[in-house]
């Protein structure tokens, strides 16, 4: 199961609307906190921004389907849905209550304490979503610096030809040692010039299948094979064996430890040429939405 976890910015909406030929202006000013009711198990999604001065929301509602749920977890780079806005199954309102509406909006219970006594909807409009995501493995390496033939794409770079390239692996070298833990940028600054290099070869650790240079890959080197090489070290030795070139037993261990990296998705939505009693205007510009999915592999 995707779980979603969405990350919001702040916008605000000015729309002009006519009526009988006089220009009335309806503004609204959302410091805004977009956030998302429904998953993929749900009947429908609820995307909306709420205000508590005075107390307002936007809501965008449309239903749950396999379809759908790819707006939140797009297949491509960029990744583009619409809707028609029906009154139905798909809908945008704009509301005005009494009190506090943070936990009205998700509870299928309405409070008793807050009343909605405003309540405009869209009988019509075009909603276009577009999806953008950005993977990384957050292993320490900026993913630009994960290109290794300097060729700009990220795609082609899979230093232990796992499959997984490297802005997305989170063992460069699948050795069974982190990327992150074999300190590819000891100071912090982005530089990896000063990433660590045990066996002085010239290849940094996180790059290097056999980091001490004793002639027995890293793996191979995890005595109890507990996917964890910081715990096996020789006897009198005070370092692991996979960073003491004078311990050179072999252990065979082709179980590589699981993969993890993040994709950060941002969904931008548009409502187009959207009709309410209050006002008729040609897009708004409803906001962005950054949902961070984790994956295994």
């Amino acid at each position: 199961m995707r779980k979603l976890v969405f990350i919001l910015f702040a916008i605000s909406f000015i729309f002009h609307s006519c009526d009988d030929g006089d220009i009335i202006l309806v503004e609204l000013e959302f410091n805004q906190i977009l956030e998302l009711c429904g998953d993929e198990n749900s009947q429908n999604y609820v995307i909306y921004d709420t205000r508590i001065d005075p107390f307002e929301s936007l809501t965008l509602l449309f239903p749950g389907s396999d379809t759908n749920d790819l707006i939140f977890n797009p297949p491509t780079n960029p990744y583009s849905e619409s809707f028609t806005i029906n009154t139905n199954s798909i809908r945008f309102n704009y509301r005005i209550y009494d009190g506090d509406m943070t936990n009205l909006i998700c509870d299928p219970i309405t409070p008793s304490d807050i009343t909605i006594f405003e309540d405009y909807e869209a009988i019509s409009g075009m909603v276009t979503s577009t999806s953008t995501f950005v993977d990384d493995d957050n292993d320490g390496v900026p993913s630009l610096l994960e290109d290794i033939n300097g060729n700009g794409d990220l795609e082609d770079d899979d230093t232990d030809g796992d499959g997984i390239p490297n802005y997305k692996d989170a063992d460069d070298d699948g050795d069974n040692v982190p990327t992150i833990k074999e300190n590819p940028d000891p100071n912090g600054d982005g530089i990896l010039d000063d990433a660590k290099d045990t066996d002085g070869d010239g290849i940094p650790d996180y790059l290097d299948d056999d980091d001490d240079g004793d002639g027995v890959i890293t793996r191979y080197e995890d005595e109890n094979s507990n996917g964890n090489l910081f715990d096996d070290l020789a006897p009198v030795s005070i370092v692991p064996r996979f960073l003491d070139n004078t311990a050179t037993d072999t252990f065979i261990n082709d179980t590589f430890n699981t993969n993890t990296f993040i994709r950060t998705v941002t969904v931008k939505f548009i409502v187009e040429n959207v009709s309410i009693e209050i006002l008729n205007t040609d897009l708004i510009n409803l906001g962005t939405y950054t949902g961070i999915l984790e994956f295994k592999n």
